[in-house]
């Protein structure tokens, strides 16, 4: 998909003044798709779809509690009936957490998993049969995060385990629509640490930077739009990782975040040689200084 002009999309997590979500829908809107966002906040999600529409964009909210498959299931009736068609869904919506491993304590592992994982799995059920029905070129795609796919914040494992699920949950999905010879593409998308505010405040991503070097991680602060501009080349590209790689950092940023491309780099080559050789997880875990 080259043109994105008249094109419908819903982007999940749209809500937040300073998301990725509400980023690559206005990122969106401005290539001229029609644009579907949902958030469970409705407050901020009447001001971010008043904002596009003073803009002279196409859009359309939808409260949206994506831990509920219930729902979804309304947000894709909504976006169907108002438009008629979806031809990109952006399964975007996630929350931070822990999680002990050490006690009976399930809510921030429920709160979390329900959001991260359940939120991306109720948005395929929800979006994928009425997309491959439509007979058109889609796409559907899914943030997961570094965390959780070339490294892992064992600090966090509630948020770290629920991001590799998703990437596994997208690498299936990818499969399946393969099989099934649709013209649905599936993308897992994969941040970099983004000003968002994913940890609280946006601010305050930059105190987890600092805590990531530290730990010896070689990290760049992203912005959103910056990660919503990776998002639309991947959909264009057709490209299952939306992620930047050293040929797009160079065009979009000026190579910005050469050093954090080549320390992932690094760390996924760790991570092959240590499944190969069957040793333990140490030289790819972030944080482990």
């Amino acid at each position: 998909m080259q043109d994105l002009e008249g094109s419908v999309a819903v982007v999940t997590g749209s809500g937040g003044q300073h998301g990725i979500g509400r980023a690559t829908a206005s990122r969106l809107a401005q290539e001229g798709a029609r644009v579907v966002l949902a958030d469970i906040n409705q407050e901020a999600l009447d001001a971010t779809v008043a904002e596009l529409r003073a803009a002279g964009h196409d859009v359309l909210g939808v409260p949206t509690d994506v831990s509920d498959l219930t729902s979804v299931t309304k947000l894709a009736d909504a976006a169907w009936e108002h438009y008629g068609r979806v031809d990109i869904a952006f399964l975007n919506a996630g929350v931070g957490g822990g999680g002990s491993l050490f006690d009976g304590e399930m809510t921030d592992w429920n709160r979390v998993m329900g959001i991260n994982f359940f939120g991306v799995l109720h948005g395929i059920k929800a979006f994928a049969p009425r997309m491959i029905a439509q007979g058109t070129p889609g796409h559907i795609l899914a943030a997961s995060s570094g965390s959780g796919v070339v490294g892992v914040m064992y600090q966090t494992p509630s948020y770290s385990a629920s991001k590799a699920a998703v990437c596994t949950l997208m690498e299936c999905l990818y499969a399946q629509l393969r099989d099934q010879g649709t013209q649905v593409q599936a993308h897992v998308v994969l941040p970099p640490l983004t000003q968002t505010g994913l940890a609280g405040a946006p601010e305050f991503m930059s105190h987890v930077q600092k805590g990531l070097q530290n730990g010896g991680v070689v990290t760049v602060l992203a912005q959103p739009e910056e990660v919503a501009e990776t998002v639309i080349e991947a959909i264009k590209a057709d490209r299952f990782w939306a992620y930047h790689d050293h040929e797009a950092d160079e065009r979009l940023t000026g190579g910005r975040f050469a050093r954090d491309i080549a320390w992932q780099d690094d760390i996924i080559s760790k991570r092959a040689q240590s499944m190969i050789g069957r040793t333990a997880p140490d030289s790819y875990l972030w944080g482990m200084a």
